[in-house]
């Protein structure tokens, strides 16, 4: 399986690495490894998790030691997982969402 890392998923990445590492310097690294653990996971089973959109299968994985919510889409035709928005989920997503 493809995956694919859009240009907003990748600075909210950056942005949430960048929080931790303000927080204490190791964390970054620490939420990199949960996130790519995180992305294993759906990768192993994306239609296993919560549908977020009635329009859309966008579906949301919540990676619970950082509090992260990764959105994404699961293009089964062209075999592609595509991480859309990583966020806090003590965020308001509205400021993230369309």
């Amino acid at each position: 399986m493809r995956i694919l890392h859009l240009k907003q998923a990748i600075a909210d990445s950056q942005r949430e690495a960048q929080f931790w590492h303000d927080q204490e310097p190791e964390l970054k690294e620490e939420f990199a490894k949960e996130l790519a653990a995180s992305i294993e996971s759906i990768s192993r089973s994306p239609n296993g998790f919560a549908r977020v959109s009635k329009k859309r299968e966008l579906r949301r994985f919540y990676e619970k030691r950082f509090h992260t919510q990764i959105l994404y889409l699961y293009l089964p035709k062209e075999d592609l997982l595509q991480i859309v928005r990583v966020y806090n989920a003590r965020m308001n997503p509205i400021r993230f969402l369309p």
